[in-house]
């Protein structure tokens, strides 16, 4: 099936939370099986990542601030993934982790497709 976006998504988190309780956490959202901190549904691989950008005074100030956050999550889609069903996992994802706590920004292609726009800026547009 032919899809109207670039799929890649890449999520920036953060939490305090160790990485082993990240990827539990995002497992259980998405129904996931993990394979050290590789998590796959039907529809995605997702890689979970320490920050290398990651910064303690940087992670809460300014419109960039996400890019300091401690982890991020680069999501491949999967060959021939239907792409309303992959956003919508994505969609349930983001929701899962805002309404656990967690700062969650999406940088995708389909940022205007998310809940909340994906997060960033927000209360801006």
């Amino acid at each position: 099936m032919e899809s109207h976006y670039d799929l890649f998504t890449k999520i920036f988190l953060d939490t305090d939370n160790e990485k082993t309780s990240v990827v539990e956490t995002v497992s259980k959202f998405v129904e996931g099986s993990v394979t050290g901190s590789t998590i796959v549904t039907e529809q995605a691989e997702i890689y979970i990542f320490n920050n290398g950008d990651f910064s303690e005074e940087k992670r809460n100030q300014g419109s960039d601030e996400f890019l300091y956050y401690k982890y991020y999550l680069d999501i491949e889609p999967m060959e021939d993934v239907d792409e309303k069903v992959y956003i919508g996992e994505i969609s349930k994802l983001l929701t899962e982790l805002w309404d656990s706590g967690f700062k969650a920004i999406a940088s995708c292609d389909f940022e205007d497709e998310l809940p909340r726009k994906g997060g960033y800026n927000f209360e801006g547009r």
